[in-house]
Protein backbone atom coordinates (compact mmCIF):
# COMPACT_ATOMS: atom_id res chain seq x y z
CA UNK A 1 0.00 0.00 0.00
CA UNK A 2 1.29 3.54 -0.81
CA UNK A 3 2.46 5.82 1.51
CA UNK A 4 0.25 8.93 1.36
CA UNK A 5 3.09 12.05 1.90
CA UNK A 6 0.37 14.94 2.28
CA UNK A 7 -1.00 13.67 5.44
CA UNK A 8 2.74 13.56 6.95
CA UNK A 9 3.70 16.05 9.82
CA UNK A 10 6.42 16.88 10.06
CA UNK A 11 8.89 16.91 12.97
CA UNK A 12 12.16 17.34 14.52
CA UNK A 13 13.87 16.16 17.40
CA UNK A 14 16.89 17.58 18.75
CA UNK A 15 17.99 15.88 21.86
CA UNK A 16 21.31 15.71 23.98
CA UNK A 17 23.96 13.12 23.23
CA UNK A 18 24.71 10.95 26.12
CA UNK A 19 27.45 8.98 26.37
CA UNK A 20 26.68 6.92 29.05
CA UNK A 21 23.71 5.21 30.36
CA UNK A 22 23.03 5.30 33.87
CA UNK A 23 24.12 1.90 35.01
CA UNK A 24 27.02 2.24 33.00
CA UNK A 25 27.51 5.89 34.63
CA UNK A 26 26.61 4.18 38.37
CA UNK A 27 29.30 1.09 37.93
CA UNK A 28 32.01 3.73 37.07
CA UNK A 29 31.42 5.74 40.10
CA UNK A 30 31.32 2.79 42.23
CA UNK A 31 34.48 1.34 41.02
CA UNK A 32 36.03 5.06 41.54
CA UNK A 33 34.48 4.74 45.15
CA UNK A 34 35.54 1.18 45.59
CA UNK A 35 39.70 2.90 44.66
CA UNK A 36 39.41 5.88 46.24
CA UNK A 37 38.18 4.53 49.82
CA UNK A 38 41.00 1.81 49.46
CA UNK A 39 43.60 4.49 49.08
CA UNK A 40 42.28 6.13 51.70
CA UNK A 41 41.73 3.21 53.94
CA UNK A 42 45.49 2.16 53.73
CA UNK A 43 46.43 5.65 54.43
CA UNK A 44 44.06 5.75 57.28
CA UNK A 45 45.82 2.57 58.55
CA UNK A 46 49.19 4.23 58.23
CA UNK A 47 48.06 7.38 60.88
CA UNK A 48 47.22 9.92 57.95
CA UNK A 49 44.02 10.53 58.67
CA UNK A 50 43.37 13.69 56.97
CA UNK A 51 43.59 11.81 53.31
CA UNK A 52 40.37 10.10 53.96
CA UNK A 53 38.39 13.19 54.64
CA UNK A 54 39.72 14.47 51.50
CA UNK A 55 38.75 11.34 49.35
CA UNK A 56 35.21 12.06 51.27
CA UNK A 57 35.18 15.37 50.02
CA UNK A 58 35.78 14.10 46.31
CA UNK A 59 33.31 11.62 45.76
CA UNK A 60 30.73 13.57 47.37
CA UNK A 61 31.60 16.46 45.34
CA UNK A 62 32.09 13.83 42.42
CA UNK A 63 28.76 12.59 43.35
CA UNK A 64 27.26 15.57 42.97
CA UNK A 65 28.36 16.07 39.62
CA UNK A 66 27.33 12.73 38.26
CA UNK A 67 23.67 13.62 39.71
CA UNK A 68 23.76 17.10 37.61
CA UNK A 69 24.43 14.85 34.54
CA UNK A 70 22.01 12.50 35.32
CA UNK A 71 19.56 15.04 35.93
CA UNK A 72 19.96 16.52 32.42
CA UNK A 73 21.13 13.34 30.28
CA UNK A 74 17.57 12.95 28.64
CA UNK A 75 16.75 16.62 27.92
CA UNK A 76 15.19 17.36 24.26
CA UNK A 77 13.95 19.49 22.01
CA UNK A 78 10.92 18.73 19.90
CA UNK A 79 9.63 20.90 16.83
CA UNK A 80 6.11 19.65 15.32
CA UNK A 81 3.66 21.03 12.75
CA UNK A 82 0.78 19.24 12.97
CA UNK A 83 -3.02 20.60 12.89
CA UNK A 84 -2.05 23.72 11.20
CA UNK A 85 0.02 25.18 14.67
CA UNK A 86 3.87 25.09 15.41
CA UNK A 87 4.48 23.39 18.81
CA UNK A 88 7.36 23.41 20.27
CA UNK A 89 8.69 21.22 23.21
CA UNK A 90 11.59 21.93 25.91
CA UNK A 91 11.93 19.40 28.50
CA UNK A 92 15.27 20.12 30.83
CA UNK A 93 15.37 18.36 34.12
CA UNK A 94 12.11 16.75 33.90
CA UNK A 95 10.67 19.58 33.27
CA UNK A 96 8.77 20.64 29.83
CA UNK A 97 7.54 23.53 28.32
CA UNK A 98 5.30 24.13 25.02
CA UNK A 99 4.95 26.79 22.80
CA UNK A 100 2.18 26.76 20.58
CA UNK A 101 2.71 29.43 16.94
CA UNK A 102 0.16 29.99 14.61
CA UNK A 103 2.13 29.19 11.16
CA UNK A 104 0.67 32.24 9.33
CA UNK A 105 2.14 34.41 12.08
CA UNK A 106 5.44 32.89 13.03
CA UNK A 107 8.99 34.22 11.41
CA UNK A 108 11.93 31.70 11.77
CA UNK A 109 15.57 33.17 11.77
CA UNK A 110 17.81 30.88 10.39
CA UNK A 111 21.29 30.99 12.51
CA UNK A 112 24.22 32.60 10.85
CA UNK A 113 26.69 32.03 13.50
CA UNK A 114 27.99 28.74 15.11
CA UNK A 115 26.66 29.55 18.47
CA UNK A 116 23.53 31.11 17.28
CA UNK A 117 20.13 29.17 17.89
CA UNK A 118 16.58 29.26 15.85
CA UNK A 119 14.65 31.53 17.17
CA UNK A 120 11.29 30.87 16.09
CA UNK A 121 8.91 34.34 16.67
CA UNK A 122 5.35 35.23 17.33
CA UNK A 123 5.01 38.16 15.05
CA UNK A 124 1.47 38.75 16.54
CA UNK A 125 0.26 40.65 19.12
CA UNK A 126 1.61 38.22 21.95
CA UNK A 127 5.02 38.46 20.86
CA UNK A 128 6.21 35.19 22.06
CA UNK A 129 9.50 33.74 21.12
CA UNK A 130 11.65 30.76 22.06
CA UNK A 131 15.48 30.12 20.64
CA UNK A 132 15.82 26.13 20.01
CA UNK A 133 19.05 23.81 18.59
CA UNK A 134 20.86 24.33 22.32
CA UNK A 135 21.23 20.07 21.24
CA UNK A 136 22.00 20.13 18.02
CA UNK A 137 25.32 20.92 15.75
CA UNK A 138 25.56 24.02 13.50
CA UNK A 139 24.81 22.41 10.64
CA UNK A 140 21.89 20.48 11.97
CA UNK A 141 20.53 23.72 13.18
CA UNK A 142 20.97 25.37 9.86
CA UNK A 143 19.09 22.47 8.04
CA UNK A 144 16.53 22.20 10.57
CA UNK A 145 15.59 25.84 10.12
CA UNK A 146 15.40 26.22 6.85
CA UNK A 147 13.47 23.16 6.88
CA UNK A 148 10.97 24.77 8.55
CA UNK A 149 11.21 28.32 6.40
CA UNK A 150 10.31 26.35 3.69
CA UNK A 151 7.07 24.48 5.19
CA UNK A 152 6.18 27.60 6.88
CA UNK A 153 3.77 29.95 4.92
CA UNK A 154 4.94 33.35 4.77
CA UNK A 155 3.88 35.63 7.75
CA UNK A 156 1.12 37.70 7.88
CA UNK A 157 1.53 41.69 8.68
CA UNK A 158 0.35 42.09 12.15
CA UNK A 159 -3.16 43.87 11.98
Amino acid sequence: MPRDHSREQPQWLLARHSALTAPQLLRAYGLLCLFSLLIAAVFALRGLWYIPVFSFAELGLVSIALLHYLRHARDYEHIALRDGELIVEQVSAGRCRRHHFSPWRTRVEVPCWPRQLIRIKDIGHGGAQVDVGVFATPERRQQVAQELCALLPPPMPPP
